[in-house]
């Protein structure tokens, strides 16, 4: 990847919301907007497309990108929809989430962008895709910048329909899962190493998508090039546990920023683990402490 390349932002597409939990806590995020912040804290300028509503919370996401030094350029206001949220309540001491319907990234509009040249890697998840209005600009982004796709999917119902995934990520450059979510796609067992590549192989020739990166959990991951070859990444426990939200997006925003760079993929693959060990150390998705994200790759 030449020089030029390198500098170039991803553009970033998908929600924006904050999590409402039950002891009164409420914690921006959202998958695209933890990537952006995550890719901004490594250095890059994401340029985050998503939607806000007229309100206190609206004005709390710009006041967060504007403290940490991100372009707010394209955020929408949807004057008559409120901000994103999702409910947070425990059941049997695991979180059941309930992401509420109808809010203003559902009607995301197509950018004011006219030459997407500038732009490396076009980023966006499958929840977004719940909508017509901004399933439609995904789409219509797909077919104007012809940018590579990097494309984290979400396979989770109610959230999630089998139909999209064509629309999603025939074509994409990178397709990131988790090996339930491979199962789930494929209904292949995926529980060995040799599992995962055969059912990645059914998706690669289904969808013609070059790379994947599955994420399991403890086990790791494996990173499956266009070329044939695949890389095992070990997992980096974190000590001490704190929770684990937010650690499939770290991982994400490294191999997103680390594609960008040029750097060789397993020590991108490497890097990407101990960065989600890092963010199992920590509170959330993101943080705002800047060295949080110094040195990364080394």
């Amino acid at each position: 990847m030449t020089d030029s390349t390198a500098s170039r932002s991803p553009l970033i597409l998908g929600e924006v919301l904050f999590d409402h939990f039950p002891d009164g806590r409420q914690v921006l995020g959202g998958a695209p907007f933890n990537v952006a912040w995550n890719v901004h804290g490594m250095g890059l300028n994401p340029c985050m497309v998503s939607a806000i509503g007229k309100d206190d919370p609206g004005q709390q996401v710009l006041k967060a990108m504007q403290t940490w030094g991100m372009s707010a350029e394209q955020i929408q206001t949807v004057e008559d929809k409120p901000t994103g949220a999702v409910e947070v309540t425990l059941k049997g001491g695991e979180p059941v989430f309930d992401i509420l319907k109808d809010r203003a990234w559902d009607y995301i509009q197509p950018p004011a962008i006219k030459d997407y040249s500038n732009y490396s890697y076009l980023y966006y998840g499958s929840l977004a895709y719940r909508s017509e209005r901004t399933a439609a600009t995904i789409r219509q982004i797909i077919e104007e910048s012809k940018l590579p796709r990097f494309v984290d999917l979400n396979v989770r119902p109610p959230w999630f329909d089998t139909s999209w995934v064509s629309q999603l990520v025939d074509g994409a450059d990178w397709l990131k899962l988790n090996h339930d979510e491979l199962h789930r796609l494929t209904q292949m067992p995926c529980d060995t190493r040799d599992d995962v590549r055969k059912a990645v192989d059914k998706l690669r020739t289904a969808h013609k998508v070059a790379n994947f990166c599955i994420t399991s959990g403890s086990k790791g991951a494996y990173l499956a090039t266009s070329d044939g070859d695949g890389i095992e990444i070990a997992v980096t426990p974190p000590h001490p546990l704190v929770d684990t939200v937010g650690a499939g997006d770290g991982f994400a925003s490294v191999l997103l920023a680390g594609l960008i760079s040029g750097r060789p993929l397993r020590q991108v693959g490497e890097a990407a683990s101990r960065f989600a060990g890092k963010v199992c150390e920590n509170h959330g998705a993101t943080c705002q402490d800047k060295t949080f994200y110094e040195n990364v790759f080394d």
